[in-house]
């Protein structure tokens, strides 16, 4: 931090110099526009996004540890924002990296492969910001997150098998979602231009809507770790009554869905509730939980723990999202 004065030229223009070293490091030069926007009492300096070349990133998988390793370098490039990634295919044996990257493409949103020559690939991200507001990606995927919760319910009463197993489908395209507003986020708290663009009011905002994106991912985990494990159950007893854990299930949506309310309506007294419902639900998972030592089987005792135990962290995410709504329905004076 340094401080700088500020000088007045022709009698009403305030005039304050930019650091040689940011100039160097943004490449301005004279004549180049650049961005300012108010935020409180301070001034936000910027670049102009539409000005920027696009940023290319070059891998020589020859430097690369494994096709694991390449699949985690694409995603990281994905969340900083590169848009041209090109992977230099200099192995003698490159077909479990040429696998990688294409099973890459079923991760992130908007990648394209524009080059697959026997020499390198090459990935093409091509997103719009105007057409995927941040703000509408996360009421996608509470969407999906509430619709696997209700289904749950429904596949535990009706001992749908294969309800459950679509349950665990969906699964993927909440990954998919994650990783782009993610990647939406890095660039919001990097540009003001591009959080407007997104949707969002203000930068501070974006540290609220990370913690509900990874929270809303989670959720979606953790119904998958409970259907498979019911799958798991019905195998092993086919006849299982879960009247309670349907009850809890059913119970636990309403405090998910009012939760989601809260933070997009940033109302804290709503948010408030959340804590009050969500006492409700412990009791009732506690109670399940002391019932758990009297079954016998033990392999059946073990899948409704984890069960239970995913459904409790289920409900513990929605006293997170109403802890955001509360911070976020604070304004700065």
């Amino acid at each position: 931090m340094e401080a700088r004065k500020v000088y007045v030229s022709g009698g009403s223009t305030y005039v304050i110099s930019l650091p040689k070293k940011w100039v160097k490091k943004t490449n301005l030069k004279p004549g180049d526009s650049l961005v300012v926007t108010e935020q409180g009492s301070s001034l936000l300096i910027e670049t102009s996004v539409i000005e920027k070349e696009s940023r290319t990133k070059e891998i020589k998988i020859s430097q690369v540890a494994s096709s694991e390793a390449l699949e985690r370098i694409l995603i990281a490039f994905y969340l900083v924002g590169y848009d041209t990634i090109k992977i230099k295919l200099d192995r003698k044996n490159h077909l479990a990296y040429r696998e990688s990257i294409r099973k890459i493409l079923d991760y992130l949103i908007g990648v394209e492969i524009v080059e697959d020559t026997n020499e390198a690939m090459t990935l093409e991200i091509m997103l719009d910001y105007k057409r995927m507001s941040t703000l509408q990606i996360l009421q996608r995927m509470f969407s999906i997150d509430r619709s696997m919760i209700l289904d749950l319910g429904k596949a535990l009463k009706n001992m749908d098998i294969g309800l459950a197993k679509d349950i665990i489908v969906r699964e993927k395209e909440i990954d998919r979602l994650y990783f782009l507003v993610v990647r939406q986020l890095k660039s919001a708290v990097e540009y003001q231009q591009v959080a407007e663009k997104l949707g969002i009011e203000s930068q501070r905002d974006c540290l609220g809507y990370r913690i509900v994106v990874k929270v809303l991912e989670r959720i979606a985990d953790h119904i998958e770790i409970i259907a498979k494990s019911y799958i798991q159950l019905f195998d092993v007893q086919k006849e299982t009554q879960l009247d309670e854990f349907i009850d809890l299930t059913n119970n636990m949506v309403a405090t998910f869905e009012k939760s989601i309310q809260a933070l997009f309506t940033r109302n804290g007294e709503m948010a408030e509730t959340v804590f009050h419902e969500l006492k409700k639900v412990e009791k009732s998972h506690s109670d399940i939980s002391k019932e758990l030592f009297k079954i016998e089987d033990i392999q059946s005792a073990i899948l409704m723990k984890t069960m239970l135990d995913s459904l409790g962290r289920i409900a513990s995410y929605s006293g997170d999202i109403a802890e955001v709504a509360i911070n976020m329905s604070t304004e700065v004076s």
